[in-house]
């Protein structure tokens, strides 16, 4: 695991791209997160969407937001994984702390973009999608659950996009879309669902609602450091040994022969 700070990449123009995609893909899922959750006026009166369904949407929002840009950026879309790839050593940290300045903005973007195109009371309903504790929740709870599920995420980031796994592009984006849904389905009900600094602050600038925001930041923040560290070096893939090359090469054959 090599920590960069990666000053010599500043002059590249695919460096700048990867930012720009990074406040590029922001800007859509922030418009997709504070949508999903608005709720729906009927005769019977106003419908919101529940935790399942809400973690669907997000859940594939990322997944194809992820196929969108990850070739550009690798499509981290939310600064507890960027901090989580600087400390595991998979993007240097001048990249990371760009991308989490471009994340945050884009995030404040999308949600703005929500906000001029619904009306006031549909945002007065929700905030706007505000992340906060449910009643009766500790703020050390809320923190604890931040980061245990930011951790889940992430070190799932960091699993399936190990080249050793051979994961492809497509099933790497689902899979991820599919951790952050199981994520939302559980946490939504406690905590509004953070694991992402970004995507809590976009709409706490836009409503003005600070309510134990720090919790959405330190959270996240640290379960994505402590992610990469377990992973790199605990539960890291390794390559095959030469003997097991030789009985995987093997077991084809016999497969061809049969």
């Amino acid at each position: 695991m090599n920590i960069e700070i990666g000053h010599k990449e500043i002059c590249s123009l695919n460096f700048w791209r990867a930012i720009g995609a990074e406040f590029f893909g922001m800007i859509f899922f922030l418009l997709i997160v504070t949508t999903v959750a608005l709720p729906q006026g009927n005769e019977a009166g106003n419908i919101s969407a529940n935790n399942v369904e809400i973690g669907l949407g997000i859940g594939l929002a990322i997944s194809s937001l992820a196929i969108m840009i990850g070739h550009v950026s690798g499509g981290h879309l939310n600064p507890a994984v960027t901090v989580g790839m600087i400390f595991g050593g998979r993007i240097s940290i001048i990249k990371g702390l760009l991308y989490i300045v471009a994340q945050t903005l884009g995030g404040i973007v999308g949600t703005a973009l929500t906000y001029a195109c619904t009306t006031t009371e549909m945002q007065k309903m929700n905030n706007l999608g505000q992340t906060n504790l449910a009643p009766g929740l500790k703020v050390e709870q809320a923190f604890g659950l931040e980061l245990l599920f930011t951790f889940v995420l992430v070190f799932l980031v960091f699993s399936i996009t190990d080249p050793i796994n051979k994961v492809e592009k497509y099933g790497t984006c689902l899979g991820i879309g599919v951790v952050i849904w199981v994520c939302h389905v559980c946490l939504i009900p406690f905590t509004g669902c953070g694991i992402n600094p970004a995507r809590s602050f976009g709409p706490a600038v836009v409503m003005n609602v600070w309510d134990n925001h720090w919790v959405y930041w330190v959270g996240p923040i640290l379960g994505g450091i402590l992610a990469p560290f377990i992973y790199n070096f605990i539960f890291y893939a390794e390559e095959p040994k030469a003997s097991e090359n030789g009985d995987i090469q093997m077991t084809k054959q016999q497969e061809a022969s049969a």
